[in-house]
């Protein structure tokens, strides 16, 4: 889908704007965007965290060259020591708003980034909670603003917080929920077909077009401060 991989390709770009010897995706599920980073990357560092215990021994199985672990970075909890203070570059995308404590979730963010150098690139969604979004756990989304606010109150410097995505991003969203039941079977629970090919290629020429100040979809960008 489009708007899965314009994520990518800016994280890609985001990963590349600065030396990043160690990356940790929170929320990593199958591990795509670490093979996604390491193709592009080779040679950083890389762990995964996700809730599922399950998927971190399948991807430990799959690929014992990726640093992966299990919690739940959505309450408080001691991190493990290897994890502290370690990572360049901290990735979470599209998870902040599958949490109920986004303070608390940052806070855990907060901790694994390196002191005075380590960043956070986040990826969330702006604007009204759809019915599509509610269906695959969406509780709430962010402004630019309160994104900034809550950033700061977990301990990060915000350094760019921005909308992008318009007018594609949104227009898609618009239409997926027109008739939410139709769009969840075609594209979220069956295999895709030569329409629904020809549908994701169009959009993805399409984003090319999106405004990178503009849309529904909402990226960050933060600094651990060097004191905290």
């Amino acid at each position: 889908m489009a708007a899965p991989r314009f994520r990518v390709e800016t994280f890609l770009r985001l990963i590349a704007d600065e030396s990043t010897a160690s990356l940790v995706d929170l929320g990593c599920g199958n591990g795509l965007l670490l093979g996604e980073i390491r193709a592009r990357h080779d040679g950083i560092e890389l762990a995964g965290v996700d809730l599922s215990q399950a998927q971190i021994e399948a991807n430990r199985s799959r690929d014992p060259g990726v640093d992966w672990h299990a919690m739940d970075l959505d309450r408080s909890l001691g991190l493990p020591a290897d994890l502290k203070d370690r990572f360049d570059a901290v990735v979470a995308s599209e998870i902040i708003e599958h949490v109920r404590e986004p303070r608390t979730f940052l806070e855990n963010a907060l901790r694994m980034a390196r002191p005075g150098r380590g960043r956070l690139l986040l990826s969330t969604q702006s604007g009204r909670l759809r019915e599509t979004e509610r269906r695959v756990g969406h509780l709430q989304h962010f402004t630019a603003e309160g994104m900034k606010g809550l950033l700061r109150e977990a301990g990060w410097e915000p350094v760019r917080v921005w909308n992008a995505g318009f007018p594609f991003h949104d227009l898609s969203k618009w239409y997926a929920n027109r008739d939410p039941d139709a769009t969840m079977q075609r594209f979220g629970e069956q295999s895709y077909g030569l329409r629904e090919d020809l549908v994701c290629w169009a959009l993805r020429a399409a984003f090319r077009l999106n405004s990178n100040r503009r849309g529904a979809q909402l990226f960050a960008m933060a600094r651990r401060p060097a004191s905290h």
